[in-house]
C-alpha cells in the first residue's frame, strides 16, 4: 500500500510538472501570440502610412535618412498648412451658408404678356360726398329728440371725416355725436350703430366718378356686376378697383387677371373721370382731384408694406402713366431652406393669407391685430373689418377710439420685418410694428410707373374722342394706364451652389493646400479601420489566452 501511494504521488507530481510548467524565459513565445505582437505594432503602421499616403510631404516624417531637425521641420509645416486650410474651409462654409440664393437676370425679351395687367385703385380727394351728408343730415334731425335742424347734424357730420385720418380737436363734442348716433341710427342687422354701412352711405358713388371706361380700345360698362371696376376698401376708404384679384366684399373670388399683349397709350385701360368739384365736403388732401394707386393685383394697396406706386390726378388734364414690370421667380430647389435664411414666403406657404400670399395682405393682417389689441377695434377701411365688425368682442371704430387710434397711428404707419440695434433709433423701433413673417414674395411681378399730363382740351373733331359730348372739360380727367414696352425683364432666384459644386470647391482646396483627394480620404479610412480590427482581435486573444490559462491556475492550487 505504501508503495501504490508512493507511486501515485509521483505520477501527479509528472502530471503537474507537466501541466503547470513554465517554458524557458529565453525561449520562443507561443507562435500565435508571436504573431499577434508582430502584425500590431502602431508605430509601424503609422509610418508605412507615412511612406505609402498620397497625400504629399508625409512620407519626409516617416524616412530614417531624415535628420530630427528636418522631420521636425516638415512637421511644422504641416501643422500650419493644416491650420491654413480649417481657417479657408470656415471661411468659405460661413459664406455659403451667409448668402445661400443668388438672383440673375434670366430674360431680358420676357414677353409682356405673361405679366399680369397692375391693379389700379382710383379714389376721390373728397371722402364725403355733399350731397350724400344733405340727405343724412336730414335723417338725423327728422329722429333728434331736441328738434335740432338739418344744419346743424351737416356740421356734425364733418366729425366723421376723422375715422379716415384720425385727427381730432374736440373730443367732447365728438364723443356728444358718437352717443346720439349710438340711440338714434341703429344698424337693421345688427341693433347698433355701424360706422362702416355710414361711411359707405357718405362716399362718392363711383358710378358717379367713372363717365366712360376703355379697354384696348374698346369701351365697356364700367360697373356692372362682376365687370371691370368695383368698389373696395384701401387705407384711403371707399375706392373703385380695377383687376383686383382675391376677395370681394361678400367673399366671392374674382375671375383671372387682365392681360395685356399690347402696348401704347391707346390700347390700355383709359377712365374719362367725373371731378364733381361741387360736391366736395371732406377733402383728404385738401386739393381737388384723384389718388391713383397702382399695385400688384394678388396684394391689397398697403403703402407701408411698400409696392404700391401713388400718382394724383389733376382735374382739367389727361395723364399718361406708363407702366414697366419687372418679373422675379423663384427655383423649387430654393424651398429647400428656411424663411429666415432666403428672406422671402413662396404664394403657397401661408395660406392663412388667403389662396396667394403676398407682403401686403401679412402686414395689413398684422396692423389689424395691432389695431385690435390697442384699441378694441377695427377701423372701417380694413379688408377684414366687414367680418370683424358684427363679432360680439370687436366693433368697428368710431368716434370714441379716435383718441386711441391717434395715439398709435405713427406706431401703424412704420414697419419692421427684423429688429436691428442702431444706435440713436432704439425708440423708434420701439415705436413701430414689428411683423416679422410678413417677407417679400419669393415670385412676384413688381410694377414701375412714369407719368406725365398735358391740358385737357376740348375735342371738336368728328372722329372718336375719349370727351365725346363734354363741353366743360376743367371739371374732368382723363387717365391712360399702359405698358410701356412688350417685352420686360425676368430675374431668376436660385440656390447659389449646389451639392456639387460645394464639393467641387472644398476638394480643390484639399488639393490645392493638402494635395488630398478621395484616395488619401480611403487610405486614411483604411488605416483606421485596420487598427480598430487589429486591437480587437488583439484584445480577443488576450481574453482567450487568459481562459486557458485559468484551469491551470486552478491546479496549482
Amino acid at each position: 500500500m505504501i508503495k501504490a501511494n508512493a507511486q501515485k504521488r509521483q505520477k501527479l507530481s509528472t502530471v503537474s510538472s507537466v501541466t503547470v510548467g513554465t517554458p524557458h524565459k529565453d525561449g520562443p513565445p507561443p507562435p500565435t501570440r508571436g504573431r499577434l505582437r508582430e502584425r500590431y505594432r502602431f508605430k509601424e503602421e503609422l509610418l508605412q502610412l507615412f511612406n505609402s499616403i498620397t497625400a504629399h510631404c508625409y512620407r519626409q516624417l516617416a524616412q530614417q535618412d531624415r535628420s530630427l531637425s528636418e522631420r521636425l521641420f516638415w512637421l511644422l509645416m504641416l501643422i500650419l498648412e493644416a491650420a491654413t486650410l480649417i481657417a479657408i474651409i470656415i471661411s468659405a462654409w460661413g459664406k455659403f451658408t451667409a448668402n445661400p440664393l443668388i438672383t440673375t437676370l434670366h430674360d431680358t425679351i420676357y414677353p409682356i404678356v405673361l405679366v399680369p395687367f397692375p391693379a389700379i385703385s382710383l379714389c376721390n380727394n373728397n371722402r364725403i360726398s355733399r350731397a350724400a351728408a344733405v340727405r343724412y343730415a336730414a335723417q338725423l334731425a327728422g329722429r333728434d329728440a331736441e328738434r335740432r335742424n338739418a344744419s346743424y347734424f351737416l356740421e356734425q357730420i364733418a366729425l366723421l371725416g376723422k375715422l379716415y385720418d384720425f385727427d381730432y380737436e374736440n373730443l367732447h363734442q365728438m364723443t356728444r355725436l358718437q352717443e346720439f348716433l349710438d340711440l338714434n341710427d341703429v344698424s337693421n342687422s345688427t341693433g347698433m350703430y355701424n360706422a362702416l354701412e355710414t361711411l359707405e352711405k357718405l362716399s362718392p358713388r363711383c358710378e358717379d366718378m367713372l363717365l366712360r371706361c376703355f379697354w384696348k380700345s374698346i369701351e365697356l360698362p364700367c360697373m356692372l356686376r362682376n365687370d371691370m371696376i368695383e368698389v373696395r376698401r384701401t387705407p384711403y376708404g371707399f375706392c373703385c378697383t380695377f383687376n383686383f384679384i382675391g376677395h370681394t366684399e361678400d367673399n366671392e373670388i374674382h375671375p383671372p387677371s387682365y392681360f395685356l399683349d399690347v402696348t401704347g397709350p391707346e390700347m390700355g385701360l383709359v377712365l374719362l373721370l367725373n371731378g364733381s368739384s361741387n360736391d366736395y365736403f371732406y377733402n383728404l388732401f385738401n386739393n381737388i382731384g384723384f389718388n391713383l394707386q397702382i399695385f400688384n393685383p394678388h396684394e391689397v394697396p398697403d403703402s407701408t408694406a411698400g409696392g404700391v406706386n401713388e400718382q394724383f390726378v389733376h382735374l382739367g388734364t389727361e395723364t399718361f402713366i406708363r407702366v414697366d414690370a419687372i418679373t422675379i421667380n423663384s427655383e423649387p430647389d430654393v424651398l429647400r431652406y428656411s424663411r429666415q435664411k432666403r428672406q422671402c414666403v413662396f404664394r403657397n406657404e401661408l395660406l392663412k393669407y388667403g389662396a396667394n400670399y403676398g407682403r401686403s395682405n401679412c402686414v395689413a393682417a398684422c396692423r389689424l391685430r395691432s389695431v385690435m389689441a390697442l384699441c378694441e377695434c377695427v377701423p372701417f377701411y380694413m379688408p377684414t373689418a366687414g367680418a370683424t365688425a358684427s363679432s360680439k368682442s370687436v366693433t368697428t371704430c368710431n368716434l370714441q377710439h379716435i383718441a386711441c387710434l391717434s395715439k398709435y397711428k405713427i406706431k401703424w404707419s412704420t414697419v419692421i420685418t427684423d429688429i436691428v440695434q442702431i444706435p440713436g433709433l432704439e425708440k423708434e423701433m420701439e415705436e413701430s410694428l414689428y411683423c416679422p413673417e410678413c417677407l417679400p414674395s419669393c415670385s412676384a411681378s413688381k410694377y414701375q410707373i412714369t407719368a406725365s399730363n398735358l391740358p385737357l382740351v376740348r375735342s371738336r373733331r368728328d372722329g372718336f374722342s375719349v370727351t365725346a359730348g363734354i363741353d366743360n372739360v376743367a371739371d374732368v380727367a382723363v387717365v391712360r394706364i399702359f405698358f410701356g414696352q412688350p417685352e420686360t425683364w425676368m430675374y431668376k432666384q436660385n440656390v447659389a451652389y449646389y451639392w456639387f459644386e460645394i464639393f467641387s470647391n472644398f476638394g480643390g482646396m484639399f488639393g490645392i493646400m493638402a494635395g488630398m483627394s478621395l484616395i488619401t480620404l480611403m487610405e486614411v479610412v483604411y488605416f483606421v479601420g485596420r487598427q480598430l480590427v487589429l486591437v480587437f482581435a488583439t484584445r480577443s486573444w488576450s481574453a482567450g489566452a487568459l481562459r486557458s490559462r485559468m484551469p491551470n491556475l486552478e491546479l496549482l492550487q
